[in-house]
């Protein structure tokens, strides 16, 4: 820190070592170095030192605002960069099998949540302390601090907006939910708090730290209430912000903030009850309330572009009318950019949007239409996904596969964009476990086969996945073929083999396989049935409704002792109930199948004269107590 001629280094000599750690903490790459931030901060502590050291008068050792920000910025990236750590650690973990070691790295990181949240917030109390100690050692109350550096140019350390925009930005990004959205709004209370007790001129609120508030509560969690606490900001924000007229972004109202509310709403749509139209109307509201603004004002930022109209068609995309909704708002947009408007016309993400809008709620003529309208150099692997989707739903696996070929000339044509994924593969074969042609076992083995060669042949993006191999293996149970719970056995041990850990969705199909069985085959059924159903507890799985009525059918259809077939179904009927899985179908299920005296050995109870009489409800407390229409009571 001193040289051999004299020279002694000076605030913008710590500033560039800073800088280094900086850059070196920010990179992507292998050189990180997380102890870095407090490295930084030790550095900054000791130009601290020396300043206060020297009265607070030498204006090379004072630190400034960009000093104190650096610090503060690798804070405030701290948590996200220890979750991207953690990612990596937990892949490594997985690829060498050292459940132990990933189960520790899982618990330690688990642990620091919010640290570097808790850091940033640190320094800043930090900052406004030093600035206060200064302020008092000098002798200089703010008054005449303002003429002070009016007149003179001194420097002083002085806490700034900015500081407390990257402290909130580091509670948003924490990943600590409501609390983080909570420490966000505490710290934007606490600038304004500050500005009106000392006047500083640095520590003027703006839009900017508004906007990093609203956009942690937009995403705090799924609840409602979050996304109108963000409203709410956004009604504080206009209070101050909407009549001011600044060439500094930061100072003025622009869509920014309207857009991040409407996100808010977006994500809070949802297909249950109206939640979706609601979510929809209240973010089509912000939209008209920013574009009244706008007009009102003569404020062309806050004219609206084609993230607020794409947020607010994502807000309705579960509602009963968002294909509807998404269509008029398309057109608008249109408009919008017709009428002078750049801002809003209409993206690739815009209309893959709406094309989905269209295809979830039945409008899937009209979402083909704009496909199809579309140019193939717009064209994404999302739009080609998404349209996939709707053959798939409608069992429409010619229609499917013609996409699917489409995407893979397009790519060699050079639209690489456009190249099929695993996705994109499981949705053709899903297509035809749906559909009803008779070469479909043929057809989603080639297309099966096809993803597996592109994996191998460099194609990352078709790498296998559990979801394919389950997609295959339904279209081989729908199938008429011959020994097939045989050849779904070897898919689930073909799946082993490729690293792809069978789910219980897996066994699930090969059981309900084996239910369908020939009579020449049940006795090998029968056994690849019980062994399945035997192995979810050494595979880590625990049996639900589906398996259990699977189970059910499978001792109904292949056991031929009837003493047997009994007792195995007492068991199981006992087991699925201790689970908490006894269902209606279950129970109709047993009641069609079975002699009332079978019926009552199986469950204890009486068989009414009609079956429909009997109802999960009439039967006693105990089967039923942990049932899902239970649970809802």
């Amino acid at each position: 820190e001193k040289s051999e001629n004299g020279a002694t280094a000076d605030v913008y000599s710590y500033t560039i070592v800073m800088n280094a750690m900086q850059r070196r903490f920010l990179s992507g790459n292998g050189d990180r170095y997380m102890k870095d931030p407090q490295r930084a901060e030790e550095l900054l502590a000791r130009l601290v030192r020396k300043y206060e050291e020297s009265g607070f008068t030498n204006g090379k050792l004072c630190p400034t605002n960009v000093t104190f920000g650096t610090v503060l910025s690798m804070y405030a990236a701290a948590d996200r960069l220890r979750k991207e750590n953690l990612s990596m650690n937990q892949s490594r973990s997985w690829l060498s099998r050292n459940v132990e070691a990933s189960t520790q790295r899982i618990v330690s990181d688990v642990e620091y949540l919010g640290w570097g949240a808790e850091n940033a917030e640190r320094v800043l109390e930090w900052i406004i302390g030093l600035s206060e100690r200064e302020r008092r050692s000098r002798g200089i109350d703010s008054a005449d601090e303002s003429r002070h550096r009016a007149n003179d140019h001194d420097i002083f350390i002085r806490p700034c907006v900015q500081h407390f925009v990257t402290t909130c930005h580091a509670w948003a990004n924490s990943g600590k939910g409501i609390e983080g959205a909570e420490r966000c709004e505490s710290l934007k209370n606490r600038n304004i708090s500050l500005y009106n007790s000392t006047g500083y001129a640095e520590l003027r609120p703006n839009v900017l730290l508004f906007g990093v508030v609203i956009d942690a509560w937009a995403k705090a969690n799924e609840e409602v209430e979050s996304a109108e606490h963000a409203e709410g900001l956004l009604d504080e924000a206009e209070k101050l912000f909407l009549h001011t007229h600044s060439s500094n972004p930061n100072e003025r109202l622009s869509n920014i903030v309207y857009n991040q509310v409407i996100d808010a709403w977006s994500r809070r749509s949802s297909p249950k009850d109206d939640a979706g139209t609601m979510a929809g109307n209240r973010a089509e509201n912000v939209l008209r309330r920013m574009m009244d603004n706008s007009r009102n004002t003569g404020n062309e930022h806050m004219m609206p572009d084609v993230i607020s109209y794409t947020g607010v068609i994502k807000a309705y995309i579960d509602s009963p009318v968002g294909g509807e909704k998404a269509l008029e708002l398309l057109d608008e947009m249109n408009n919008e950019y017709m009428n002078g408007n750049r801002g809003a016309k209409p993206d690739t993400k815009a209309k893959s949007v709406v094309i989905d809008a269209c295809i979830k709620s039945g409008l899937s003529t009209e979402a083909f239409r704009l496909f199809s309208d579309i140019d193939d150099s717009e064209k994404s692997i999302v739009m080609f996904n998404t349209i996939l989707t709707a053959y798939k739903n409608e069992g429409r696996c010619y229609e499917a596969e013609s996409i699917l070929r489409n995407m893979i000339a397009l790519s060699e044509e050079g639209y690489r964009n456009c190249s099929p994924n695993i996705l994109s593969y499981y949705l053709c074969i899903v297509a035809l476990s749906k559909g009803k042609a008779e070469d479909r076992v043929t057809r989603a083995r080639l297309l099966f086969n096809e993803t597996i060669q592109r994996y191998r042949d460099g194609d990352s993006s078709c790498e296998p996945s559990v979801d394919l191999f389950n997609a295959l293996a339904v279209v081989i149970s729908h199938s008429e073929m011959p020994c097939r719970e045989n050849e779904v056995l070897t898919l689930l041990e073909e799946m082993e083999a490729n690293g792809c850990n069978p789910t219980l969705e897996s066994f699930n199909i090969l059981i309900h396989t084996c239910s369908r069985s020939e009579e020449n085959n049940m006795r090998n059924a029968l056994q690849i049935a019980a062994s399945a159903y035997n192995a979810l507890d050494a595979a880590g799985l625990t049996a639900d409704s589906v398996t259990y009525l699977s189970m059910i059918r499978v001792i109904l259809n292949l056991m031929n002792d009837s003493e047997g077939k009994v007792q195995a179904l007492a068991a199981l009927f006992r087991k699925c109930c201790e689970g908490g899985f006894l269902n209606q179908h279950m129970i109709n299920i047993l009641a069609q199948n079975t002699s009332e005296d079978d019926f009552q050995s199986i469950t204890g109870v009486v068989l009414p004269g009609r079956i429909d009489a009997l109802q999960i409800e009439s039967l006693p407390f105990e089967w039923r107590q942990n049932s899902t229409s239970q649970r809802k009571n």
